[in-house]
């Protein structure tokens, strides 16, 4: 059970949830893999180990020695750094898929999103003021899209790797004015009853 569904209300329905993309790692495993290469070219090509031969290139047997352990270490230097800083990035993006949940009931946006750092939404619809979505050159490519959810009193939370970021936006417009449209119909009937009293009331 996720955290949505941990904390849905009585009586409350969930209207549309945020379908999570997994094309959102795309740039990150590039990205990584691209790096990978670099530490292979940097440790095969431009720091591999000196052969027996390349001796006469040095003025003695010790600053070839010398020469062959810095290149080692700094093969696994490469090999350690690259990798980390190729991988720390996809690492991030496959946590936010795998934390991620939005979702419009009929009553709040509910979010959940992250680990470490939590970001965490519940916000009744009627305080919702504006949804909407951006993407960048990879998002528009791959059709996942950043949603950002403003309400009363807030700067706004945005939800990552959302592919279906045109119907979320849709229906949550959907149901803000549905309430609102309750809202108004509720005001207008409490007015008529502050005028007139309660229908079937005495003569």
């Amino acid at each position: 059970m996720n955290y949505v569904e941990k904390n849905l209300r009585n009586g409350e329905e969930v209207i549309v949830k945020a379908k999570i993309s997994f094309l959102y790692l795309v740039p990150r495993i590039l990205f990584f893999a691209i790096a990978i290469a670099i530490a292979a070219v940097l440790a095969t090509v431009v720091f591999k180990e000196p052969s027996p031969e390349d001796i006469k290139n040095f003025a003695d047997l010790a600053n070839f020695e010398n020469k062959v352990k810095v290149y080692a270490n700094l093969r696994t230097i490469v090999w350690v750094v690259l990798p980390i800083l190729g991988g720390l990035p996809l690492i991030q993006r496959i946590i936010v898929i795998l934390t991620t949940n939005l979702v419009v009931t009929n009553k709040r946006v509910v979010g959940k999103q992250g680990v470490l750092k939590i970001q965490t939404l519940d916000v009744p619809v009627e305080k919702i003021d504006s949804v909407s979505f951006d993407a960048g050159v990879f998002g528009n490519i791959l059709h996942y899209y950043n949603i950002k959810i403003t309400s009363t009193g807030s700067q706004g939370y945005v939800f990552r790797a959302v592919s279906n970021a045109q119907e979320f936006k849709d229906r949550a417009n959907d149901a803000i004015e549905k309430h609102a449209e309750q809202a108004r119909k509720d005001q207008a009937e409490q007015i008529a009853i502050a005028m007139h009293g309660p229908s079937g009331g005495a003569n």
